[in-house]
């Protein structure tokens, strides 16, 4: 199964809610790797998305997939560490999220983001999917009235292997 990964620029951003969120992310990681599934991400220098990479390969992960604008000439790449795995060319920015969640099976949220949220939004239409979201990482649900339409599921750590045992893939 592939599990894409969305979560803000700034590790700090998560810190903010738990100071914990380092190790926590590290363990969530470290979970998804020995469950032997991909992960699908776009890590910016210094995100969460890219620290759960690292962890993850750390921890013999089975495989990263990058989902990257290798085409875009509007804001380019520089932000972006593109030596955590294979490519996924999603041609420019604007068409990250659709791809991100078109090759991905499941969402994983390790922490809220204006880019997370529209990661999130974007479930509901291509290839439409569950998203699990990490409660130890975030400040709180989501609006009910703006989230309606999705399949959100707020669970702890402890309970990642059981609840992904549950996705079809």
């Amino acid at each position: 199964m592939r599990i894409g990964i969305i979560g803000p620029s700034k590790l700090s951003y998560v810190e903010e809610i738990n100071p914990k969120a380092l190790e926590l992310i590290e363990d969530v990681a470290e979970r998804i790797a020995k469950l032997g599934h991909e992960v699908v991400l776009t890590p910016d220098k210094g995100s969460v998305s890219e620290l759960f990479a690292e962890a993850y390969s750390k921890n013999d992960g089975k495989k990263v997939l990058e989902v990257v604008p290798l085409d875009d000439k509007e804001f380019g790449l520089s932000w972006v560490n593109l030596d955590l795995g294979e490519h996924i060319n999603c041609g420019s920015w604007r068409n990250q999220p659709e791809k991100l969640n078109e090759e991905s099976d499941v969402l994983l949220c390790i922490g809220y983001s204006v880019g997370g949220l529209i990661e999130i939004a974007y479930s509901k239409w291509f290839k439409p999917k569950n998203v699990l979201i990490i409660n130890e990482l975030i400040s709180g649900e989501l609006p009910k009235d703006s989230v309606r339409d999705l399949k959100l599921e707020y669970i702890f750590v402890g309970d990642l292997e059981k609840k992904l045992m549950n996705q079809k893939s």
